[in-house]
């Protein structure tokens, strides 16, 4: 009988301590909601007012240089990223160069594959491998457009070589989002000088 009362006794514990951890009623693990993973471009609620009008811009921007040039179409343009990028783009480039940033869960083999893929319609820009190599740990890609768009397969698609200039770089990440994607665009001056840098306009595979 001692036994019972005892086993009864700790259940009625167990039940006040349940109720009392949840505010007077009782729950189940399938009741909790799951932390939803932050959101990639201004569609994100959190995000201030400003990026999100603001977000539109960048393809008018981009585009306004050349139709032809290439947009990953699984990534998302970033304020924040594009905010903290500007530090190093400028520095690197000059006050008047601008940047978006944009980002994708995506792998970076995905992305590199669909640049280095586009990219070879254009005679201009050197055949690349169609996968990035497995033995760097850091993998980031860079094409200067304005040269590396010349001589296309398909007439009209070449990128002026005169006016502002745009540098693509793709960049693999050690955390979410896996894969940055950064459209640089500089004056004449400033596209000369990387273009030098860069030698010649093609890709450049950076292990770090």
């Amino acid at each position: 009988m001692r036994v019972r009362v005892g086993v009864a006794a700790a259940a009625i514990a167990v039940s006040l301590f349940a109720v009392g951890c949840t505010g007077g009623k009782e729950s189940s693990a399938a009741e909790e909601q799951i932390p939803k993973k932050n959101a990639i471009g201004p569609a994100d609620q959190s995000a201030p007012a400003a990026a999100v009008a603001a977000a539109p811009n960048w393809q008018q921007d981009i585009k306004a240089l050349g139709d032809a040039i290439p947009v990953y179409a699984g990534a998302r343009y970033r304020d924040d990223l594009t905010r903290r990028d500007e530090v190093m783009v400028r520095n690197q480039y000059g006050p008047q160069a601008k940047v978006y940033t944009l980002a994708t869960d995506d792998s970076y083999p995905q992305v590199y594959h669909y640049y280095t893929t586009y990219l070879a319609q254009f005679r201009a820009y050197p055949a690349q491998l169609p996968y990035p190599p497995e033995q760097q740990n850091w993998r980031t890609l860079e094409v200067q457009l304005n040269q590396a768009m010349q001589d296309p397969f398909i007439p009209g698609e070449a990128l002026s070589r005169d006016g502002k200039q745009v540098i693509l770089q793709v960049a693999e990440t050690e955390a979410e989002p896996r894969t940055v994607i950064r459209y640089i665009i500089t004056p004449p001056a400033a596209g000369a000088i990387a273009t030098a840098a860069s030698a010649s306009g093609g890709a450049t595979a950076v292990s770090r």
